[in-house]
């Protein structure tokens, strides 16, 4: 099997610093200069090499969040901009994209992107006023009707996940403090009032995980900067179980759990980091280590499909850093980082 991989980037582009101004200091580029769109680099598992091949989309604003079709050569990426659309693109073995259709979310800021295992939805949360999109897509991938769910006051949506078994949809709301579960239909359409978990007052859960063993999930809290452990049943969340600081000062931003299992790690801006969680699947989690993110803001993080490498997008610096993972799931930083405008989500493609 080859080594080679695409990785595209989604970054924000120049008209949302009219609206949304960016944090300084830009540290790295010789001026602040935003996203021309998605970038495509390519990446050696093998060498552990990361290269940038250029731009691969430029026809977007903003494309804040980035989600493969579950079994479509078909990239979908949520506008982080007023009028937002989801917009669709096939791509090509080399990580080409071509731009199949794009239809308007019906929301303001588009923070994230969800599709349903069969394939029959994409669901699309917006920050600046807490719409959730339910977007119908047909046999090739492509984007249909669309359906708003009206928001609750005060609503600010930042991510996205469907359960494996694409009968629920969990929703992080930092304007209201919440985790919100949608229940979707045998065909994916969202059914029914949401159950709503209450988190504290002002710690603004930002970004969740499920863990395989459909007994735990994770959220962390943007303003707390905490680890928030539930107790959940298939998958479902149904009361918080634990909370744990993070890094003292830290914000974090995503956290992502290892293909194997067993470890989470999380960005934590602020203070720079990488922290590894250990986890039993049953509600355990234990702080096991940090190390520098290998850039300043880390809003980004992915972990390969083969479970060797980690790489980061660190926001305010402009540069991915790429991790090797051991055995033992412990991160030691590889080569240098790669210079690349505002990175702010990143999907790994087999070449």
């Amino acid at each position: 099997m080859s080594p080679m991989w695409n990785v595209l980037v989604g970054g924000l582009t120049a008209e949302v610093w009219e609206h949304y101004p960016r944090p300084e200091p830009d540290t790295v580029l010789p001026t602040a200069r935003p996203a021309a769109g998605i970038e495509r680099l390519s990446f050696d598992t093998a060498s552990g090499t990361l290269r940038r091949e250029g731009t691969a989309a430029a026809d977007l604003r903003s494309p804040q969040y980035l989600e493969p079709h579950p079994t479509l050569p078909v990239l979908y990426a949520a506008e982080f901009a007023h009028s937002a659309r989801l917009v669709a693109y096939d791509t090509a073995p080399d990580g080409a994209l071509t731009p199949r259709a794009a239809v308007a979310s019906l929301g303001t800021m588009a923070a994230a992107v969800a599709v349903h295992p069969s394939g029959s939805h994409a669901y699309v949360g917006h920050l600046v006023d807490g719409v959730l999109a339910a977007v119908a897509l047909g046999p090739d991938g492509s984007p249909g009707r669309v359906e708003a769910v009206a928001p609750a006051a005060g609503a600010s949506l930042h991510h996205l996940r469907v359960t494996p078994d694409g009968t629920a949809l969990l929703v992080t709301d930092f304007g209201r403090d919440e985790l919100c579960v949608h229940r979707l239909d045998g065909d994916g359409a969202l059914s029914g009032e949401p159950t709503r978990i209450r988190f504290p007052a002002g710690s603004r859960p930002r970004h969740l995980e499920l863990d395989p063993s459909g007994r735990a999930v994770y959220v962390v809290g943007e303003s707390d900067g905490a680890l928030y452990v539930l107790d959940a049943g298939g998958h479902v969340p149904t009361a918080i179980r634990s909370v744990q600081e993070i890094a003292p000062g830290g914000s974090p931003s995503e956290l992502h759990l290892h293909p194997e299992g067993g470890t989470l790690f999380v960005g934590v801006r602020k203070a720079d980091l990488i922290a590894s969680f250990a986890v039993d699947g049953a509600g355990g989690a234990r702080l096991r280590a940090t190390v520098p993110s290998g850039g300043s803001s880390p809003r980004t993080l992915a972990v390969h499909p083969g479970g060797r490498h980690l790489l980061v997008g660190n926001w305010h610096s402009n540069e991915l850093a790429l991790f090797g993972i051991d055995g033992a799931h412990r991160l030691h930083p590889m080569s240098v980082p790669v210079l690349l405008p505002s990175p702010s989500s990143l999907v790994f493609t087999r070449r």
